[in-house]
């Protein structure tokens, strides 16, 4: 939601003149299947109807989120396809770097963040009906 559909709620400080700035209240954060709850940092994305994206740390939710419009997202992607923000491989495991790679046998998926309020779950499972029906029906087709 953005701050002009607001309403009479008093947004935060960082709302204000932010045309990216949405809600976070109840967005639905996924991570990495790969995250681990060791990890120093856990990438945390959430997606709203108009595109945007907001990402945040998940193990320090409180240190702030980071706002995307849709064309910064796509560039964003890209350049982390390229390899524009690979770690350098004298920070990784041996594990990590074969995943950097594309050599290790696993397989990355979205899965949601267990920060995610009782509202965002609702919404997450509510999502996930609607593109199993989208896939049946397409299936159908």
């Amino acid at each position: 939601m953005s701050e002009q559909t607001e309403g009479k709620r008093e947004l935060p400080p960082e709302a204000m003149g932010n045309e990216k700035w949405h809600d976070t209240t109840h967005a639905v954060w996924m991570r990495s299947s790969l995250s681990k709850p060791d990890s120093e940092a856990v990438v945390e994305v959430a997606e709203f109807d108009d595109g945007f994206r907001a990402v945040r740390d998940g193990k320090s939710p409180e240190k702030g989120t980071l706002f995307f419009t849709p064309a910064e997202w796509e560039a964003f992607v890209l350049g982390a396809r390229d390899g524009e923000f690979d770690i350098p491989e004298e920070y990784l495991t041996e594990e990590e770097i074969a995943i950097q790679r594309g050599q290790a046998e696993v397989e990355a998926t979205w899965v949601p963040s267990p920060l995610n309020t009782p509202e965002a779950m609702e919404e997450y499972h509510r999502r996930q009906r609607e593109e199993t029906e989208q896939g049946s029906a397409t299936r159908d087709d």
